[in-house]
């Protein structure tokens, strides 16, 4: 049953990735979240087959059957992605309370990735809204003043960075959505692992800007970075840190 329930959440992941696309992209140029998607290049209004994630890119071959023009592949590999997001955890954790502050995270960061990376913005009602269900887990765990703390930390410190960063760069190292975004996370990452998100998100951003931007005012969205590093965090943070700890003597 493990795998039919594996398969079944990819499906579904990889089902609400592709929504979560059309949501970030319709948020941001204030359209309405009614009506059927449509083709980027001719607007047509696209048949159910054809939107299902995965299986309408490969029954298109790649491409709009009404004027032929190519479909980004970004499209499935957003989906595919997503699917093996929300499958991984669920093979770790089972369906429990773990699981569920998993998935909220992965589809408030899948919304705001997305949004970042095309559109280089931070919804930032998409994560007010996580919070909720991430506040009432909290409250149900009884552990909700702890992860209240950890979320006020870690603002503090992401707005402390941009503080310093902006000091030494003289322009804006981070930006407001990247900081206040932490706010959310904090509720979901215990203190010692979003202290371990910040550090490895910086490591990851770092070494894709050395490698893939040349010019230095070019654009580094920041948010998949963000996105990465809270789910590793929070998969195997604990081992991570044990693990360096370990290797201190501590």
């Amino acid at each position: 049953m493990t795998v039919l329930y594996a398969i079944l959440i990819f499906l579904f992941g990889a089902l609400f990735t592709s929504f979560f696309h059309v949501l970030a992209t319709r948020l941001i140029k204030k359209e309405t979240l009614k009506g059927r998607s449509h083709c980027d290049h001719c607007n047509h209004q696209l048949k159910f087959y054809e939107v299902l994630p995965i299986i309408g890119y490969l029954i298109n071959k790649g491409k709009c059957r009404y004027c032929n023009e190519k479909i980004d592949v970004k499209y499935i590999i957003y989906e595919i992605i997503g699917g093996l997001l929300y499958v991984i955890p669920f093979l770790i954790y089972g369906f429990n309370l773990d699981y569920l502050i998993i998935a909220i995270v992965i589809s408030v960061m899948i919304i705001e990735t997305i949004a970042d990376i095309d559109h280089m913005i931070v919804i930032d009602r998409v994560w007010m809204i996580g919070i909720i269900p991430l506040i009432i887990i909290r409250l149900i765990e009884g552990n909700i003043f702890e992860y209240l703390i950890s979320s006020g930390i870690l603002f503090a410190i992401m707005f402390f960075i941009a503080i310093i960063g902006r000091s030494i760069a003289k322009k804006d190292a981070l930006g407001g959505g990247d900081i206040k975004i932490y706010l959310f996370i904090g509720l979901a990452l215990a203190f010692p692992q979003g202290i371990l998100s910040i550090f490895m998100a910086s490591l990851f951003g770092l070494i894709y800007g050395i490698i893939f931007i040349k010019d230095k005012d070019n654009y580094l969205p920041l948010i998949p970075f963000i996105a990465l590093s809270v789910y590793v965090s929070y998969l195997v943070g604990e081992f991570v840190i044990s693990g360096y700890l370990n290797l201190l003597g501590m």
